[in-house]
């Protein structure tokens, strides 16, 4: 979604005028940088977390769910069943302990999980739409099923079957493209959907924040960075004067109460919901 770990830092000295020049050294290691990063990157989490939709199978005749795979977790916002109607089936959360959750519902809930797809199944990234080989939808599913590829995490529910080899998901396929091993592709009769809170990640490959996120990121990491370079000089010799450390702090400050005016202004915003058991 947003830049990689080295753009954000590249962006960081550039506000700091800490730009490489060939035959200089940094005033700041990375490894300074990316422990500011990490600081703010906690902060904005709190203030503003990352939503994603985990998606789990029931138990037969059981309201219990295990949460304990789900990496990550911070806490659980919304929990939809069953899953994929209009408005949505929003129920009430009990939290039996810290990896087992109860869905307050009078609903009976049946077995989730029911067996392998025969044939090979194609996913692709970006697509609704599953193709296969030598399969039989038509006999072993039906619309409003979850089928996950064997390597995957994900469900995905159908939203209609086309042919014995074609089908549509009703939402686009995130898994890696390609065709899964044969015979191996998992479908189950029901689910339940979490909308989780998790924190923000940013690495050398992705990053999970949006463009407004990103530049209260870089607002932060530039006052932290500011402020600790300051403190680290002022018991050293001064090059370029006696108020540098000085001046590098109250920069440092300014940038820091930019940062914090943005983000106490970017928080999560909140519906009133109604809930039911059935």
């Amino acid at each position: 979604m947003g830049k990689n770990l080295s753009a954000v830092r590249g962006i960081v000295r550039q506000v700091l005028k800490d730009e490489f020049v060939e035959g200089t050294d940094l005033k700041w290691e990375d490894d300074e940088l990316n422990l500011h990063i990490l600081e703010c990157l906690a902060e904005i989490s709190d203030k503003c977390p990352y939503m994603v939709k985990e998606v789990l199978t029931t138990i037969a005749n059981s309201r219990v769910l295990d949460i304990s795979s789900i990496e990550d977790l911070n806490d659980i916002k919304e929990l939809e069943y069953p899953t994929g109607n209009y408005p949505r089936s929003l129920k009430v959360i009990n939290w039996l302990d810290a990896e087992t959750i109860e869905i307050d519902t009078t609903l009976t809930p049946i077995a989730g999980g029911s067996g392998t797809l025969t044939g090979t199944v194609t996913f692709t990234k970006g697509s609704a739409a599953i193709t296969g080989s030598g399969t039989l939808f038509e006999t072993e599913l039906k619309a409003g099923y979850h089928i996950k590829k064997s390597t995957g995490t994900r469900w995905y529910r159908i939203y209609s079957i086309e042919s014995n080899t074609a089908l549509t998901l009703a939402e686009p396929c995130l898994d890696t493209s390609g065709a899964d091993v044969a015979a191996s592709s998992q479908y189950c009769y029901e689910t339940v959907f979490l909308y989780c809170e998790k924190p923000h990640t940013i690495t050398e490959t992705s990053s999970t924040l949006s463009p407004k996120l990103e530049r209260i990121l870089i607002q932060g990491v530039c006052g932290y960075a500011a402020i600790s370079k300051a403190q680290s000089q002022i018991n050293e010799i001064n090059i370029g004067g006696g108020r540098t450390p000085a001046d590098m702090q109250a920069w440092g400050n300014g940038k820091l109460a930019i940062y914090m005016s943005e983000l106490n202004m970017k928080t999560t915003p909140t519906t009133t919901r109604k809930y039911s058991k059935d």
